[in-house]
């Protein structure tokens, strides 16, 4: 089935784009876009991902370090991975602690891009 009308309010003022949307599989995108995954495939991917939450909608990571600089380092060592995939958490700095989101907006949630880039954040980490 094809839906017109499902254009989230950050993408006003762009171009309507046709959204695919599969009841089967409990996935929507928007056409083009990496295919949102599942709430079971969410699931049992988080598995893998034990210092990750997720709300559904995207992935949440938080670290807390001795200090600023620490942390600042932090965020500067997921430039590369982030860059590989072409693929950017959201990213928040509270003195010594850090804060990501992951989500593919274009997909209007959570993908294979999500788990593969807190996958390399989670290998950082280590």
């Amino acid at each position: 089935m094809l839906i017109a009308s499902l254009v989230p309010q950050y993408l006003v003022g762009v171009s309507p784009k046709i959204v695919q949307v599969d009841g089967a599989k409990d996935t929507v995108s928007l056409k083009g876009a990496p295919a949102r995954l599942s709430s079971l495939e969410i699931r049992l991917r988080m598995r893998n991902l034990p210092d990750w939450t997720t709300d559904g909608e995207s992935l949440f990571y938080t670290r807390t370090f001795e200090g600023f600089v620490e942390a600042v380092s932090f965020v500067n060592s997921l430039v590369e991975p982030a860059e590989q995939l072409g693929h950017h958490p959201d990213i928040k700095i509270n003195y010594n602690q850090v804060s990501l989101q992951l989500t593919t907006h274009d997909a209007l949630g959570i993908t294979e891009l999500d788990f593969q880039l807190a996958s390399k954040i989670s290998q950082l980490t280590r």
